[in-house]
């Protein structure tokens, strides 16, 4: 079988939650149990410039088991904002990122597949590892925001792993293990069904309220109707049609929920799971399910 035509074996890597006030918004993270990296400046390519240049934002990150959750949030709003566009349409989910062993291969079956995607280009941070700063680098295939807009889609490729999944930055106060599931609400959920036919995604499943298909190497991705949505969670989000959930899986879930409840973080109990509102997360739902424990 040609290269082009092999489907990478693409899974969950971090979901970006992107807002203006970063010190309230990690905040509000923190309250929640996750113990969150240092503030790391994010850099990359600025209109007009050949150099790569600090931007408007930085991100601090939950690491968990094998993915993670990063948040993003604006520390000088002069400088280049490449999220500015986001940030306007509402405050939440806006980053969904895929890992892939080889940004190249992945690059080349990906495009055989859809036009939406542009070629791989080099990213870097900076990064606290043992007391010193360090550079972590990744290759990233970013999507084409006119042709897949609800959300910023990303393949990215690791090229210094062990400097983010260190173990200190992997202990966090709620037990959060793994990033599991991502959810995403359109009027119509058939609309998204070709961008997740491009990425590789399988075994769909059709609900009254929508689809959920898994990623060739691990982690779901849910399509609900947004009036599905609302009803599920007593929310209509302002933007019909983007990235409104996520699920993260906690070892021993109802420690977590004591810790929440300590301190004051309001848990919906519903048959359909446990959550959290937009107001305590930055703007978009969170459900929290048990980790598969595995021996």
């Amino acid at each position: 079988m040609p290269e082009a035509t092999v489907t990478p074996r693409l899974m969950l890597d971090h979901c970006a939650c992107v807002v203006n006030d970063f010190a309230a918004g990690a905040a509000r993270w923190e309250r929640l149990g996750f113990n969150l990296t240092p503030e790391s400046r994010q850099r990359g390519a600025v209109p007009g410039r050949e150099e790569f240049h600090p931007w408007a934002t930085a991100n601090r990150c939950a690491i968990l088991r094998g993915t993670y959750l990063e948040f993003v949030g604006v520390v000088d709003p002069h400088a280049y904002n490449p999220w500015a566009q986001f940030i306007a349409r509402n405050e939440g989910l806006h980053i969904l990122a895929m890992r892939c062993d080889d940004a190249d291969s992945a690059y080349a079956a990906l495009s055989a597949r859809t036009r939406a995607l542009l070629p791989p280009v080099p990213r870097e941070r900076v990064l606290d590892v043992d007391g010193e700063p360090r550079v972590m680098r990744f290759r990233n295939i970013f999507s084409r925001d006119a042709e897949w807009p609800e959300t910023r889609y990303l393949v990215i490729e690791h090229q210094t792993p062990e400097y983010l999944w260190q173990p200190r930055y992997q202990r966090h106060d709620n037990g959060a293990c793994e990033l599991v599931a991502v959810t995403f609400v359109a009027d119509d959920p058939s609309t998204l069904l070709p961008r997740m036919r491009a990425l590789g995604a399988q075994e769909y499943v059709q609900s009254a309220g929508g689809v959920s298909a898994s990623l060739p190497g691990s982690g779901t991705l849910h399509v609900m109707r947004a009036d599905a949505y609302a009803e599920a969670y007593g929310y209509a989000p302002s933007l019909r049609s983007g990235m409104h959930a996520m699920t993260v899986s906690f070892s021993g879930l109802g420690r977590t929920l004591d810790l929440l409840a300590k301190r004051g973080v309001a848990v919906a109990s519903l048959p359909h799971g446990h959550w959290i509102a937009p107001c305590d997360t930055n703007g978009f739902v969170m459900q929290l399910v048990e980790a598969e424990e595995h021996s």
